[in-house]
């Protein structure tokens, strides 16, 4: 699996050399974001929570604005709107992979009026670490493409890294927004090879293969007939094989 694991690093190095740049500032995106917190309409707060929660940002302004609002509105969610809110919020604090807001999140998970809400926070909690290995994919600089948006550059991190989970998420993203740039579709249909020259069994991994088989099925693009046709030739899975079949038959 390791072998592997490198030949797959190296084709996507060599398939991205030259393109390689520092992250662009995302000030703005910040400015954004704390501006839909701090906005009256608790539709708006919950759409910038949710944006954060799968966005990679590390400023610690976003996060220091998510635990004072939780602090302050988690003892009162009662009704099924506020207990939502405060859901995301706590989800939203995982997601800064920072473990100095696990005590605010745990206390939510013992003294929250509904079960529900203490649900949530227990599930968050339990995740700020796997966030903080995700922040350090989705961050990285050495692929970065300056020719990609940062969404792209952040699926290519995804696929490109060697968790199952990250690569599953990225194909996901990709099925329903599927106008992303070739290069994203080629790392897709990369992390597929990959992950079938390793032979894998457990239910993860065949369920990664699967979503990645329908995020190349979305590019229309028939140049991955071929992966696809060697995928359905290859598993012995017969859910795998489904997949791809259906994938080919869309394209």
């Amino acid at each position: 699996m390791k072998k592997h694991a490198i030949i797959f690093g190296i084709l996507l190095s060599l398939f991205f050399a030259g393109t390689v740049s520092a992250q662009p500032d995302r000030s703005a995106e910040v400015a954004s974001l704390l501006a839909g917190l701090a906005s009256t309409s608790r539709v708006e707060r919950i759409n910038a929570a949710k944006v954060i929660s799968r966005s990679g940002l590390t400023d610690p302004r976003l996060y220091a604005r998510l635990a004072a609002l939780l602090k302050e509105g988690y003892a009162g969610a009662v009704d099924a709107d506020p207990v939502d809110e405060m859901a995301w919020y706590c989800k939203a604090l995982a997601a800064s992979g920072d473990a100095d807001y696990r005590p605010l999140i745990q206390e939510v998970a013992a003294h929250a009026p509904t079960d529900k809400l203490k649900h949530y926070a227990e599930q968050s909690n339990a995740l700020i670490e796997d966030y903080a290995k995700r922040n350090q994919v989705l961050n990285a600089t050495e692929s970065w493409d300056a020719s990609l948006s940062v969404e792209e550059n952040r699926l290519f991190n995804m696929l490109a890294s060697n968790d199952s989970n990250l690569k599953r998420d990225a194909a996901k993203m990709i099925v329903r927004r599927p106008r992303v740039d070739p290069k994203v579709f080629a790392a897709a249909a990369a992390a597929l090879t990959g992950m079938a020259g390793d032979n894998p069994g457990d239910a993860l991994d065949i369920d990664t293969m699967a979503w990645l088989c329908k995020a190349l099925a979305a590019s229309g693009d028939h140049t991955y007939v071929a992966t696809l046709q060697q995928i359905m030739e290859k598993t012995e899975n017969q859910k795998l094989k489904d997949y791809a079949a259906k994938a080919l038959k869309a394209l």
